[in-house]
């Protein structure tokens, strides 16, 4: 994604639970990356993970680029639920129709280790220009799949008239464009390899969330709008990407009713196979859209603040500082994984 910014926030029903959730998406939107990718756009306060709630930011969010990217939960060794084999369909089909999702009975399923079912996929003919405000603009600097365009338009407008005005920063991304910025890109974990990032659907937009009660609106609703939040804080295990609160994908109402609170289509794909598909990624034109574990296991390894793991046979990489966490053992299972930096410790002083 690119692969699009919030200490561990848990997503608790329709709104961010914790203070510690606030933070976390704070820091992360300071930090403005993105599995998403490219830079993003200017932010007033940081994301993902710390006890105490940051100043309120003035905008959070991905790379603001023109046209731009999910594992059962972890076990005690730090490996995921075992994946279903992967199916080789056709194409990715899109929605049917704003309210009920996809006409396909598959939504494309994609994680560091499972490509597009047609690697190179294009929508075509079926993008639509949009402005930053999800209106249909021929000038527009985004483009949309047509069937998430109404849903993305009216969730846009909800916000402003709550108060929120959050703007799109980046959306549709071709996979030719993805190699680009994978290729360019240094930071370990910011962008998803090319041919396994949502971005290249057409169906998933980074938003500019221009503060913290922006993020808390957004989780709320998301799901009434036909979207669901890819990569929410704290599931950077089970996603395989570093959480991203912007990052948001149309699915249809349906499918987003049955992702429960707090977590991610990757694991209601892993529970349910039947609703989505995926390749082994040996049709995509590019090598960087392969890789391998190598040395690494599931449980993985802290590389100073890097958390690097074997997701499910292939190299997974998430750098916990972007978010405002440490790489450590878990202190519930012992397992590499970001947590919350500890707090300074002050020195005593004698009376």
């Amino acid at each position: 994604m690119m692969p699009g910014v919030p200490p561990n926030r848990a997503l608790s029903g329709r709104s961010l639970a914790t203070d510690t959730t606030a933070a976390t998406a704070i820091a992360l939107l300071v930090a403005s990356l993105s599995a998403c990718a490219a830079s993003p756009p200017p932010v007033a306060a940081p994301p993902s993970s710390s006890p105490t709630r940051p100043p309120s930011p003035q905008k959070h969010g991905p790379a603001a680029v023109t046209p731009a990217e999910t594992a059962g939960p972890p076990a005690d060794d730090g490996t995921v639920g075992a994946p279903p084999p992967l199916v080789v369909p056709g194409p990715p089909g899109p929605p049917a129709d704003e309210a009920s999702g996809p006409a396909s009975s598959r939504l494309a399923w994609v994680n560091p280790a499972r490509c597009l079912s047609s690697c190179a996929f294009h929508p075509g003919p079926a993008l639509v220009r949009v402005n930053e405000r999800g209106g249909a603009d021929a000038r527009g600097p985004f483009q949309v799949h047509q069937t998430a365009v109404g849903a993305l338009r009216d969730l846009l407008s909800a916000a402003r008239a709550a108060g929120h005005p959050i703007k799109i920063s980046s959306a549709f991304r071709p996979y030719e464009e993805q190699v680009r910025v994978f290729r360019g890109m240094k930071e370990k974990g910011r962008a998803a390899r090319p041919g396994h990032s949502e971005h290249q659907l057409g169906t998933t937009i980074d938003l500019r969330l221009p503060t913290t009660r922006a993020i808390d609106w957004l989780v709320a609703h998301v799901a009434a709008h036909g979207f669901v939040l890819s990569y929410p804080p704290g599931k950077q295990r089970v996603t395989g990407y570093r959480p991203e609160p912007w990052h948001v994908r149309f699915v249809g109402r349906e499918v987003a009713a049955q992702v429960p609170a707090g977590g991610t289509l990757e694991e209601l794909f892993r529970g349910r196979p039947e609703l989505a598909e995926s390749r082994d990624c040996v049709d995509c034109p590019a090598a960087a859209s392969r890789t391998s574990c190598g040395t690494l296991t599931a449980k993985g390894v802290c590389e100073g603040t890097v958390l690097s793991w074997c997701y499910d046979g292939a190299r997974a990489a998430v750098d916990c500082a972007t978010f405002e966490q440490v790489c450590a053992r878990d202190g519930g299972n012992g397992v590499p994984d970001c947590v919350p930096a500890p707090a300074p410790t002050t020195a005593s002083q004698s009376p």
